[in-house]
């Protein structure tokens, strides 16, 4: 795995999600209740077994998030809003689920790829329903993942308080 240079650049957009994201998913954690086992900055074993997670450095998380999930998940392609929403969406919820819950916020067939159509929809959508339908989406999403798995109830608190934190500051966005 590549670490990365201080001059590595990134987009203002994604210096602004990652920070996000890595306030809320903090250091090292292995809850063996949790789903996605043993993270590290938000990074799992499950999604990356190849990585020693317990190593793994902020930068090399930082690169991960951007080629797998920034850019994996059209957010360069989307304005700040929606992209900052989708982000945390795609680090969540995986990135096809992600992109399905934006497109069904902006009212588009939600076949999971953010394509000229998702696109276009997320551009003309007013900011404010654009960040309330997608929380909605998200708080949907977990309800229904409690419901199949209860023992996950237990960290419901928590993602709706993140959906209420990412809505509230991306509705702060330019």
């Amino acid at each position: 795995m590549n670490t990365l240079s201080s001059n590595t650049p990134y987009s203002p957009s994604f210096c602004h999600a990652v920070h996000f994201v890595l306030e809320r998913e903090g250091g090292y954690v292995n809850d063996p209740l949790d789903a996605g086992g043993e993270t590290q900055f938000g990074i799992s074993k499950r999604s990356y077994p190849e990585v020693d997670i317990a190593a793994l450095t902020i930068d090399d998380a930082v690169a991960i998030y951007h080629r797998d999930f920034w850019l994996r998940a059209g957010c360069d392609k989307l304005p700040d809003k929606a992209a900052f929403m989708l982000f945390d969406a795609a680090v969540q919820h995986g990135k096809r689920n992600a992109v399905k819950q934006l497109q069904r916020a902006v009212g588009v067939m939600d076949d999971g790829q953010a394509g000229p159509k998702t696109i276009a929809a997320t551009e003309c959508a007013p900011p404010s329903v654009l960040v309330t339908r997608f929380s909605l989406e998200r708080a949907r999403f977990y309800a229904r993942l409690v419901g199949r798995k209860p023992k996950q109830r237990r960290f419901l608190n928590g993602w709706f308080n993140r959906i209420d934190e990412l809505a509230l500051e991306a509705i702060t966005l330019a």
